[in-house]
């Protein structure tokens, strides 16, 4: 029986990767490099951000110390906010379905939690935007874990945080790297189109959507039961 869903963060709840690229792309040319939204979403994307400079900082021959790693972390921080309140004035920042699938989820007295790579300064501020703090009491953000995604722990401690068997949680992702953390901790998987294709998510995911347009908890319990 599912009795809680812990839903990805970017991607999943509100469309954020494109932003998250725009603000990575003034840090990464600070470092001399030019990065390809293409290449964002081959390499980086599912990584939090301090996977992603280390990466980065790999690519130049700089060692990733974990000092110039917070340096740059704390330097997108800034860039990121004034990127996704300049997107939210502009329209909405939701993933289509995304939020009315949250709302009905808790009415049908489904447990939910946040399981994310964002850092929970980027959480807060785009909870805030859309009026759904107050929905989530559990959030496991990269600030909570030591390894973040496709590392297990950030699922494991939100199930444990919500109290619920792994067995009975299904985790919702966009990304291979999340799908194999959900899976490695022992939730089910719905994977949603928002970033990669089907193709790509179909081996790692228990099922694909294409949106969450039109899901309703009741489906989700059919198909995971």
């Amino acid at each position: 029986m599912l009795e809680a869903i812990v839903f990805d963060f970017d991607g999943v709840l509100v469309d954020s990767e494109p932003l998250h690229y725009q603000a990575f792309v003034l840090i990464a040319r600070s470092l001399g490099i030019e990065l390809t939204f293409e290449q964002y979403v081959q390499t980086y994307i599912g990584f939090d951000d301090r996977d992603a400079f280390r990466v980065m900082l790999e690519v130049i021959g700089e060692a990733p110390t974990p000092q110039r790693i917070a340096e740059l972390s704390a330097a997108k921080q800034p860039a990121f906010n004034t990127i996704a309140e300049s997107a939210a004035a502009s329209g909405s920042i939701a993933v289509p379905g995304a939020v009315e699938l949250l709302d009905r989820a808790i009415d049908a007295g489904l447990k939910v939690a946040i399981a994310s790579g964002a850092t929970r300064a980027d959480i807060e501020l785009m909870l805030g935007i859309l009026d759904r703090r107050d929905r989530f009491k559990v959030i496991v953000s990269a600030d909570d874990v030591e390894h973040s995604k496709p590392d297990p722990a950030s699922y494991a401690k939100a199930a444990a945080a919500l109290g619920v068997s792994t067995d009975r949680c299904l985790a919702i992702e966009d990304t291979v790297a999340g799908l194999r953390s959900a899976s490695a901790a022992g939730l089910k998987t719905l994977a949603v189109t928002t970033t990669h294709e089907a193709a790509l998510l179909e081996p790692e995911a228990d099922r694909v959507v294409e949106t969450l347009e039109g899901v309703t908890p009741d489906q989700l319990k059919q198909w995971f039961a």
